[in-house]
């Protein structure tokens, strides 16, 4: 059940502001009308009872005046002003400040200082009334004139508060239909970079793959070292990863045409849902292994007895099929060919780490010349893990280093 208010909640609940040019004209008002009883009464002062009168004008022109950018201050000096002008004789002002501060409060303060406003006003009007007997007049004629004015300056208020209500209403549903949108187009560029990674992760990793071993056949075809066992595996190889590459180009193509309700690809690399596969570390690192060593490079493997075993869980062995592939795709981009690779895994204090270092070909960039894509967005998916990836250059720049180091969130097969 949604928290948020409904329009008639917000009717009853928001506070609203007079308009600037309404407020002005108001403030305009309170001054031009009690000008001239202002500079009368500071011409009596010296009559005791001036004092009583200007306290009583000042507290009624200062409600009216102010009233619109502050209807609470505005009120409680027209609750102020009513003793005053009952004490003073004179509730005229009064009756014209009165309906004035009704109609603001009304129409731009919640529903509860409304109804204590009211109460207050009909309390007023009442007393005024009383007064009024005493000076020899009949209460009926004022009580019914204080009721008839403060019901029509409630109808008013309450007009005037469904005009703000609904402007209101208006720039809040503007302001929601600007939130969706920014939230649309937000998923929308989550989802193109997340397409993005996939594309680089995994497309271009095999890809590499390929391009580096065709570039080391050629090599050895030119250098007369022709191995046919070596050819059909390189070929056996590529042809795999080739149609690695296809699968994830048409997995990325079926997400883009169907808004991303197709089913994954059976024999993608990336995680498909309900794929719970139990690969112990020392076979990702292998599997990684093997395709550096097809296209030629040299590769040592440092995998430490207590960490050989592991299982990582679904979302480290995920985390650590990327790793894997980004620093296996470095190595064959930067290393050249037959560069020497070690791939390893340590324990560490209050977790374990995986590290893949490579040689660089000299004179070649090396990986921190490139976009950083892949890297970048490694390292955002392993912050999320509670992981941490590194990736400098080791070994006066001519090695590279990769490290992705895991809490210890794994069991022992």
């Amino acid at each position: 059940m949604s928290d948020t208010p409904n329009s008639r909640d917000r009717f009853w609940q928001g506070t609203y502001s007079i308009p600037r040019w309404a407020a002005i004209t108001v403030a305009c008002f309170a001054v031009v009308f009690n000008l001239d009883d202002l500079f009368t009464t500071l011409s009596e002062l010296r009559i005791p009872s001036s004092w009583v009168d200007l306290l009583r004008l000042l507290l009624c022109a200062v409600a009216m005046g102010l009233v619109s950018w502050y209807p609470r201050l505005g009120a409680l000096l027209v609750w102020l002003a009513i003793p005053v002008s009952i004490a003073s004789g004179n509730a005229v002002l009064v009756l014209l400040a009165g309906p004035i501060v009704c109609v603001v409060v009304t129409a731009t303060a919640a529903l509860r200082f409304v109804v204590v406003n009211t109460a207050i006003l009909v309390a007023g009007a009442v007393a005024v009334a009383i007064r009024w007997a005493a000076w020899a007049h009949d209460p009926s004629a004022i009580l019914w004139t204080c009721a008839f004015v403060l019901a029509v300056s409630i109808g008013l208020g309450l007009l005037l508060r469904a005009v703000l209500s609904s402007r209101a209403e208006r720039r809040f549903q503007e302001q929601r239909i600007a939130d969706i949108q920014k939230q649309v187009e937000q998923a929308a560029e989550h989802e193109r970079q997340r397409l993005a990674h996939d594309m680089h992760d995994y497309v271009a990793h095999e890809l590499t793959l390929i391009v580096a071993g065709l570039a080391g056949a050629r090599a050895r075809r030119n250098a007369s070292q022709q191995s046919p066992e070596q050819d059909v595996e390189l070929l056996g190889t590529v042809e795999q990863t080739s149609r690695k590459a296809l699968d994830e180009l048409r997995r990325v193509l079926r997400l883009l045409n169907d808004d991303g309700e197709s089913e994954p690809i059976a024999g993608s690399p990336l995680p498909i849902s309900g794929d719970h596969r139990a690969e112990p570390v020392a076979t990702l690192i292998k599997e990684a292994a093997q395709d550096l060593q097809v296209i030629g490079d040299h590769v040592h493997l440092a995998i430490s007895p207590d960490t050989a075993d592991l299982l990582p869980t679904d979302q480290q062995r995920t985390l650590l099929q990327r790793f894997l592939s980004e620093a296996v795709t470095n190595a064959a981009k930067h290393g050249g060919l037959g560069s020497s690779v070690t791939i390893g895994s340590t324990t560490v204090p209050n977790g374990w780490q995986v590290s893949l270092r490579n040689t660089i070909e000299k004179g070649a960039a090396g990986p921190e010349a490139s976009t950083g894509l892949g890297i970048r967005g490694l390292q955002e998916q392993a912050e999320d893990a509670q992981c941490v990836v590194s990736a400098q250059p080791v070994g006066q720049q001519h090695e590279w280093l990769m490290t992705l180091t895991l809490p210890d969130r794994v069991s022992t097969s």
